[in-house]
């Protein structure tokens, strides 16, 4: 599978405060109130890249696992599923979903630590390390003058956060491109350390046997991203001088290592960071009392044709030294391999790729193979239970051991259970059928007939990976089209989203550029489509014939996603907004030409929304507030006391209300939070709290049959449904 679909716009930084608190802004008129909303996933189960799993090595049960968009997460034994522990972050800080390395206490177990942030490019922001002495329960945060990469190449290798095993006030962080970092104050503080030679760093590795309770560990390992000089470097005075461990091999990269109860050090390598574009690695051991290298590689890259890899994950027995299990990475001609040694590599046995894979915790992980295999571990309290993850998830066994034996090892992706990390990209919520249907980025979507389970049937088929948009004809709603990155970029379904069936063409800019959005009208006989770097075509006929609207503005060709609008009454209405330039487009002829907005809306803005049931009344959410047309797009003014919006939806209205309940994501003073408004927009309530954030929100819709429920996708944390508290 690609990488989970990751717009820009995600973190695009919206205006207003950092929490949902009071500010110092003077408060306007209808200051919102709050309401008591419960939020919970509609289960998907999985659907993004972990990028790490970490064990306590002194409570039994303490597990924790990282993800790349998504936060962490800690394992709840008693409920047999994971916990997330960063939904206090919102919109400013989606960023910090992205956690690079997490670090577990062994001297105080209640200690954990976060280093988070996404991404490294010019527009990312800067990161923090996130410290909690509650097992994650609450958090404290310390900026950090430098980026990390947690969605960034190599964000699987690690750990790079580590915590002295004698000593636990003092941490080490190696950094994607700033060098290693050094706390003596349980994260509140870093310093740089200098003398170390290679700004770009794999994993940190504290050697656990040397040195003594109470005392800095003298010996330290550190892996580098350098295939052309040394890639592993070893201290043995407490991190103060550095140089190149004596023999090591050449041209490869340290992605795990990890230092067996006999002292044996272990490490996996790859010829690049991965998760992709990893074509050839191995697997070394290394005798620190005798300096002696021993190459222990389960297979060769390459022994077949174009059979590339790399190696990656590697998980050590805590009570057996001579026990290891490594995984094969980015190895897509005969599929990632985990392989098992019980002599200290001297011989392997492969436990993967014949292994039965339970998947009725997420029936569309059926039709994927595991792959992304970056981090593989073993309990340190049983030998026989090992998790490893992919790009959509972990899959889990409590028989790592029957093959010793001649058994076989069977997975379940049930270690899954409680982590959702899709990126939704768009909902709807028809009138009739199943109550949220969705896009979603890389994993198709979903019909949910049952907002509590996952749904038996899996994703749309075909799934087509990142699906950009959905929507519904408003008065035959069991008439849906969706775009795709599938051979005709979209398609129709006649029967709410059972089934589904190819476009017979597409416009040809769909087909070079990419598929863009479409909108499909009232009556569902005009469907509206604007593919990427295109001007919108039309069609009458179901996608038979496509006709270039006249007068509109050609979409960008960026990560920027101009969306078409369909009236939500008159057939005949259709709307565009282009966010690159502000300018707002309408059409009154069934789409055949558009015609430009009286009034200016500011650029930069996201999905418009128009209103059910009110003929030419169309909503622009944007980084200024919600601009509304009531006049079929032609003129629109901007609503008081909205600051910001970055998501907005429509749901049934209130009790003895003929507008529809209207959602928003954005900023109304003082608060930053998620809103209801049951009266047109005159008032407002707050529906979420400051522990009930979930980072970015990308899209926002209500239920179209119940009141006050409202559906999220999120920028990581998949998809949530809100209700009222009874």
């Amino acid at each position: 599978m690609m990488p989970l679909f990751r717009p820009r716009s995600l973190i695009i930084t919206l205006l207003g405060v950092a929490a949902i608190c009071a500010s110092t802004l003077s408060a306007a008129p209808a200051k919102p109130a709050f309401t008591n909303y419960t939020w919970r996933n509609v289960p998907i189960t999985g659907g993004g890249f972990v990028s790490g799993i970490v064990f306590n090595s002194t409570q039994p049960g303490l597990i924790y696992a990282r993800t790349d968009v998504g936060g962490a997460y800690r394992w709840l034994p008693d409920k047999s599923r994971w916990l997330p522990l960063n939904d206090d972050l919102g919109t400013e800080d989606t960023e910090l979903l992205g956690i690079v390395s997490l670090a577990t206490d062994p001297l105080e177990p209640q200690r954990v630590y976060l280093a988070a942030g996404q991404y490294l490019a010019d527009w990312g922001k800067n990161s923090a390390i996130l410290s909690s002495t509650d097992y994650g329960a609450t958090w404290q945060r310390t900026p950090l003058p430098f980026k990390l990469g947690g969605n960034a190449d190599g964000r699987s290798t690690g750990e790079r956060l580590q915590i002295d095993p004698h000593k636990n006030n003092r941490l080490l962080l190696g950094t994607n491109q700033d060098g290693l970092w050094l706390s003596e104050d349980f994260a509140l503080t870093w310093k740089k350390i200098t003398r170390f030679p290679v700004a770009s760093i794999t994993l940190t590795l504290f050697d656990h046997l040397s040195g003594s309770a109470g005392n800095p560990t003298p010996v330290i390992y550190v892996g580098v991203n350098d295939l052309k000089g040394p890639a592993l470097f070893r201290s043995t005075d407490t991190g103060k001088t550095w140089n190149p461990v004596p023999g090591q091999p050449s041209g490869l990269i340290p992605h795990h290592a990890a230092i067996a109860t006999d002292g044996i050090l272990y490490l996996t390598y790859g010829d690049y960071l991965g998760p992709n574009d990893v074509t050839r690695g191995a697997v070394w051991k290394y005798s620190p009392s005798d300096n002696r290298w021993t190459d222990i590689s389960p297979a060769q890259p390459g022994m077949l044709d174009r059979d590339t890899f790399g190696y990656a994950g590697l998980a050590l027995d805590a009570k057996n030294p001579g026990n290891l299990l490594v995984s094969t990475l980015n190895r897509w001609t005969l599929g990632d391999e985990i392989f098992r040694s019980t002599d200290s590599g001297a011989t392997w046995k492969p436990i993967l790729s014949s292994a039965p894979q339970g998947t009725s915790t997420a029936p569309y992980v059926a039709k994927l193979k595991p792959h992304w295999i970056g981090d593989l571990d073993l309990d340190p309290f049983d030998s026989a239970r090992a998790y490893f993850v992919t790009g959509y998830g972990i899959f889990g066994t409590d028989n790592a051991t029957a093959t010793d034996s001649g058994g076989i090892t069977r997975w379940s992706f049930a270690a899954t259970v409680g982590i959702e990390e899709t990126v939704p990209l768009a909902l709807i919520s028809p009138p009739e059928g199943a109550p949220l249907v969705s896009a979603i980025g890389d994993f198709g979507g979903f019909r949910h007939d049952n907002l509590n389970a996952v749904t038996p049937r899996g994703t749309h088929a075909p799934m087509y990976g990142t699906n950009l948009s959905i929507e519904f004809a408003e008065n035959a709603p069991a008439k849906i089209v969706r775009t795709h990155s599938g051979p005709t970029r979209a398609s129709l379904s006649l029967d709410g989203a059972l089934t589904w069936i190819d476009f017979p063409s597409a416009p040809p800019t769909a087909l070079k550029n990419g598929p863009g959005k479409i909108a499909i009208s009232t009556d569902g006989k005009t469907l509206l489509w604007l593919p990427k770097k295109s001007a919108p075509f039309f069609s009458t006929d179901d996608g038979t014939t496509w006709t270039a609207s006249i007068g509109a503005f050609v979409s960008a060709a960026d990560y920027r996603n101009d969306t078409p609008v369909a009236d939500r009454v008159d057939p005949s209405k259709f709307y565009l907004y282009d966010q690159t330039t502000g300018t707002a487009y309408y059409s009154h002829d069934g789409a055949r030409s558009f015609k430009k907005s009286a009034t200016r809306i500011p650029a930069a803005g996201t999905t418009p929304k128009s209103v059910p049931g009110h003929a030419g009344h169309i909503w622009i959410p944007t980084e200024s507030g919600i601009y509304r047309s009531t006049d079929g797009g032609v003129t629109y003014s901007k609503m008081e006391n909205i600051l910001s919006a970055s998501a907005l939806g429509f749901g049934k209205p209130a009790a003895g209300q003929r507008h529809p309940a209207i959602y928003l994501a954005g900023k109304i003073p003082p608060y930053h939070a998620i809103f209801r408004s049951d009266d047109g927009g005159l008032t407002w309530l707050v529906l979420n709290t400051a522990r009930t954030r979930f980072g970015f929100i990308n899209v926002i819709t209500g239920d179209s049959r119940t009141h006050g429920r409202v559906y999220l996708g999120t920028g990581g944390r998949g998809l949530l449904v809100g209700e009222p508290a009874r």
